[in-house]
């Protein structure tokens, strides 16, 4: 039985590990051809021998890379159906700890990033009749958090991005959306200094649902937002969370 995105052409940043790794394998899993990207030939080689999807390297914080890799991406697949940006950074600190180059950096990964890729993939998505773009934010960018301070910035300014390209894209036929993951296994991130793994999630409160959710609960909303399924979703910030975000009683669960 075909998958629901049997001869979809998709483009993921940020695939080479974590969620966006777990992307590439749900689309293609599901029927897509996928191109992805990242900045680690090593890391992307392993998932491309494994998915068969294909792999460009590229910096999402440079112009040029952005640009070139989106037209790269366009050219091995004969066009695109759909758009996944979920490279992203992040920094610890409140907005008061945060120094420039970190605040100049988390912009330009987790919000002029999303705006380049959407912006250079749309004539190519219109040329197609429609498609689907996908932003990776955060349930940081819905509720703010104080000890991440300057990445609930920028993820919140993804959301509002999302939604003004919903507007704009929406009459071609193109729906642009955002998911928003909670705290989500496996538990590694680049941040503006590096790539840390989070191995003790003891300290991590457990949603509503009782488990910590995963890198597939999330591919599997996306998948659903690139499939014909949510042909009338447009402009949504979707939380992946078990109910965290619920209500703040949530919160005050013991870990």
């Amino acid at each position: 039985m075909p998958g629901r995105l049997e001869g979809r052409r998709a483009l993921v940043t940020g695939g080479t590990s974590g969620i966006g790794e777990t992307i590439v394998e749900r689309l293609t899993e599901d029927g897509a051809r996928v191109v992805f990207t990242g900045r680690d030939d090593v890391r992307g080689a392993a998932v491309a021998d494994r998915t068969e999807a294909g792999f460009l390297r590229a910096d999402a914080a440079d112009q040029d890379q952005v640009n070139n890799s989106v037209d790269r991406a366009i050219g091995l697949l004969g066009g695109l159906d759909a758009l996944v940006c979920n490279a992203g950074v992040i920094a610890e600190g409140t907005i008061s700890e945060t120094s420039l180059q970190d605040w100049q950096t988390l912009l330009d990964v987790n919000l002029t990033a999303p705006y380049l890729y959407s912006i250079r993939a749309l004539p190519a998505l219109r040329e197609a009749g429609g498609g689907s773009i996908v932003h990776v934010s955060s349930d940081a960018g819905v509720w703010g958090e104080e000890k991440i301070g300057a990445y609930s910035v920028s993820k919140a300014a993804l959301i509002s991005l999302t939604q003004m390209l919903a507007m704009d894209a929406g009459p071609s036929g193109i729906r642009v959306n955002a998911v928003c993951p909670g705290d989500t296994l496996p538990g590694m991130a680049t941040t503006t200094s590096g790539r840390e793994r989070y191995e003790d999630t003891s300290g991590w409160r457990t949603p509503p649902m009782g488990r910590i959710g995963t890198a597939q609960d999330v591919a599997a909303v996306v998948s659903f937002l690139l499939s014909p399924d949510s042909s009338f979703v447009n402009g949504a910030a979707l939380l992946i969370d078990g109910g965290m975000r619920a209500s703040y009683r949530a919160w005050e669960v013991a870990p």
